[in-house]
């Protein structure tokens, strides 16, 4: 899954990029709220970790400028302010949920894990596929109950196509989604990595079906 974080304290903002991608999270990082707005207006993001002071623009500009747009992106917005007023504006400016500085690692990798299924097209905390079950806020895949070893782009990949259910997932899609903006979007490493995800848990390719000309989907999902 990829992220957005729009922080400028760098101080704060670095070490939280480094721990999400320790967490198996693509994570685009921009210090300025209106270069963060373009990004989110012509990326795609499963979910925004937002500051509400940042230079260029204010995060309750940035959260309305989105949902003006459509932008259904889930927002979290990240705050020093603990008022309540603080809060009912940030949601009245489309914010998703609130987290107050100083906050806990696990508890904002939870809610940003919470909104990320609350905006997937398949909520389940359990998701099960043929004889595959990935809990992805434990980070756990099992193959017939016993447990896969995967990389953080394996893993990202195969929750992304589950959740997804039936639908052709293209490359570029996937890119999109489980990798970073940094990614190199003429080479071959979607491929490669569903090849080597593929050895690891569908050595038959019946479970990760390729749809010629559309990219691939997950077959045979339970619910």
């Amino acid at each position: 899954m990829k992220l957005l974080l729009i922080e400028d304290e760098e101080q704060i903002g670095l070490p939280l990029k480094r721990f999400l991608e320790k967490q198996g999270f693509a994570v685009d990082y921009y210090t300025d709220g209106a270069v963060g707005q373009k990004e989110a207006q012509v990326n795609a993001y499963d979910c925004i970790i937002l500051d509400l002071n940042l230079p260029g623009k204010d995060g309750l500009e940035v959260a309305a400028s989105l949902r003006k747009a459509e932008n259904t992106t889930p927002v979290l917005m990240l705050t020093a302010r603990s008022q309540q007023y603080d809060k009912i504006s940030g949601f009245e400016h489309g914010a998703d949920d609130y987290v107050t500085k100083p906050f806990h690692l696990k508890e904002l990798l939870l809610r940003i894990q919470a909104l990320i299924r609350r905006n997937s097209h398949d909520r389940r905390e359990v998701l099960r596929a043929g004889n595959i079950e990935v809990i992805p806020a434990q980070r756990v895949v099992t193959r017939n109950g016993t447990a896969v070893d995967l990389t953080a782009k394996e893993f990202g990949i195969l929750e992304y196509l589950i959740r997804n259910g039936g639908r052709p997932v293209s490359q570029e899609e996937l890119l999109e989604h489980v990798w970073d903006s940094e990614v190199d979007s003429f080479t071959q490493t979607v491929k490669t990595t569903i090849k080597t995800l593929r050895q690891k848990i569908d050595p038959q390719k019946s479970l990760i079906e390729t749809v010629r000309g559309a990219g691939y989907r997950i077959a045979n999902t339970s619910p």
